[in-house]
């Protein structure tokens, strides 16, 4: 290549980011414009959710394509519609307490300014839930090393929620101590048992022992409050912030692609969107090729299965429930005949909510 093409397209290239530079900075306007929409909304008792003007905004903006593919220009405008929803979002959210864990990161990726209620455990979310006292709650329902949270699947079968959103969150563990403190002095670490498990070549590397704490911010809370020099927390970036504690080392999780799927509970789940995912838990009616006859209407009727696990009911050894995820709105034709079918084949079923799927 010739110096006279390299700078044709050096030139090219810093028209490209002078165009990026727009493009972030109207998209920047647009959600301070969307979060004022919110606070309008709220303040009027309007709901968030809009599925016309959602229409309408698409409509139009395939008309102002000109060269643009449509298909590529929706998929961009459901994004920035998903985007603009979560800067409308405001008003109470109930994570699990205390401050500082990756439940409130999941807060944050849902709501750009949540009002934080904690809650003692997981049943307590789900009664505020119930109850009114908030709008949505926060719910951790598996993760990719350890599994599914069972306490969390267990409510969701007793407890009469809708499922209105998921977060899928990279969880970043991170080794924290107060100021000055390095590796060498460090003689013990403190962390929520899961945390230590997913951390256990640091823990040998250091060659300290190890304590439980209720959570990896309790963890944090503990060495800022007692200002405990030899110790050191593993906890989250949030933690770090909040209690001021000096980051020694970041992403010492055993293994890298370690994420957390949240739940967001409501008292109803999500309008369609166009690109959803439904929820739902049955049992098996007790004869032979019951599994077989489930799964085939799945199959039959063209349904995407993205998620299947069996845990025990609890009523009985032998006894299972399943935990489905499958493409789709309950409110599509195809998945409500799918819904009625399983009625009549299974035991029990429970229909948890439909919400938007993440890519």
């Amino acid at each position: 290549m010739t110096r006279q093409n390299d700078r044709e397209l050096q030139k090219m290239r810093e028209t490209i980011d002078k165009i990026d530079e727009k493009i972030v900075s109207l998209l920047e306007e647009r959600l301070k414009i969307a979060h004022e929409v919110g606070k309008y909304k709220r303040k009027r008792s309007i709901n968030i959710e809009d599925s016309s003007r959602e229409k309408e905004v698409l409509s139009r903006v395939e008309k102002l394509a000109r060269d643009l593919n449509k298909d590529f220009l929706t998929d961009i405008y459901r994004r920035i519609i998903l985007e603009s929803k979560r800067a409308q979002r405001q008003g109470k959210i109930s994570i699990l307490g205390p401050r500082g864990t990756f439940s409130e990161e999941a807060a944050y990726r849902f709501m750009t300014s949540p009002a934080l209620v904690l809650a003692r455990d997981l049943e307590e979310i789900f009664n505020f839930v119930i109850n009114g006292e908030v709008e949505f709650g926060i719910i951790p329902i598996e993760n990719s090393i350890e599994g599914s949270v069972h306490i969390a699947q267990e409510l969701l079968i007793k407890r009469e929620v809708k499922v209105y959103s998921e977060i899928i969150l990279e969880i970043n563990h991170c080794l924290l101590t107060l100021e000055g403190v390095s590796l060498k002095d460090i003689k013990e670490v403190i962390s929520h048992p899961q945390a230590l498990a997913q951390c256990k070549q640091l823990i040998r590397d250091l060659g300290t022992k190890t304590r439980n704490a209720p959570s990896t911010a309790d963890a944090a809370r503990e060495i800022r409050t007692k200002k405990l020099g030899n110790l050191a927390a593993i906890a989250p970036l949030a933690s770090a912030r909040l209690y001021n504690l000096k980051i020694l080392k970041e992403n010492v999780q055993d293994v890298k692609e370690n994420k957390t799927r949240f739940l967001v509970i409501s008292q109803t789940d999500h309008k369609p969107t166009g690109k959803d995912k439904t929820s739902i838990i049955l049992s098996l009616r007790n004869k032979s090729g019951a599994l077989y006859e489930t799964l085939k209407i799945f199959a039959e009727n063209g349904i995407n299965l993205t998620k299947i696990e069996s845990r025990p009911s609890r009523r009985a050894l032998g006894d299972y429930v399943f935990f489905i995820d499958l493409d789709g709105h309950r409110k599509e034709k195809n998945i409500k005949e799918v819904l009625e079918n399983l009625r009549l084949t299974t035991s029990f079923l429970k229909v948890l909510g439909s919400y938007p799927r993440i890519e």
